[in-house]
């Protein structure tokens, strides 16, 4: 399977495991050291095709049909030096659990193990193209997670499979914590 097709397949299991609905976050891979694929501006995950991804250039501008986060895709390849992959969803265990927070600390082992403490980056939504690539980039390189405040997480990787691991491991941390509030 090519890293394309590989896109495709993890963008379509975030909406199925219901850490995106059917058009939203995006995801991208590094093809080498001069471009990258990323989902298009409202790709629908269900019906989406390798040969609909676009192919984005580190030195010039981005495509306009590319996702809106292709710029943070960009910075983050540029500045993570290991990164070849990177997941973005609106897991919603997360969100919640972070809408009044500076960080989020898991309960579990697996949490405690993979993460430890996580930053929880505000978003500024008036300046969101303009701050928010270096914003997520520098938390991205502290951590292979940046949790964006009311708006949700970004993975970066050596492997799109990694970012979906540490992207599903969080929110099943989430909603151990969830659950936990609850006892």
């Amino acid at each position: 399977m090519t890293e394309q097709e590989q896109l495709v397949l993890y963008y379509r299991l975030l909406s199925q495991r219901a850490l995106n609905d059917s058009h939203s976050g995006n995801a991208s891979v590094r093809l080498d050291d001069d471009t990258f694929s990323i989902t298009k501006t409202g790709a629908c995950a269900d019906i989406l095709q390798v040969d609909e991804l676009i192919h984005c250039p580190f030195n010039k501008e981005l495509p306009s049909n590319a996702s809106l986060d292709a710029s943070i895709h960009k910075r983050a390849y540029q500045i993570v030096t290991d990164c070849n992959a990177v997941l973005h969803s609106h897991n919603p265990y997360t969100i919640a659990l972070t809408l009044q927070a500076a960080s989020f600390s898991p309960v579990d082992f697996e949490g405690k193990l993979y993460f430890g403490d996580l930053e929880v980056i505000q978003c500024e939504e008036k300046e969101y193209l303009e701050v928010m690539p270096e914003r997520i980039a520098t938390s991205l390189q502290k951590k292979p997670l940046a949790i964006v405040q009311s708006h949700g997480v970004y993975a970066a990787a050596k492997n799109i499979e990694l970012a979906y691991k540490w992207l599903c491991s969080l929110e099943q941390s989430a909603k151990i914590k969830w659950l936990a509030k609850q006892v």
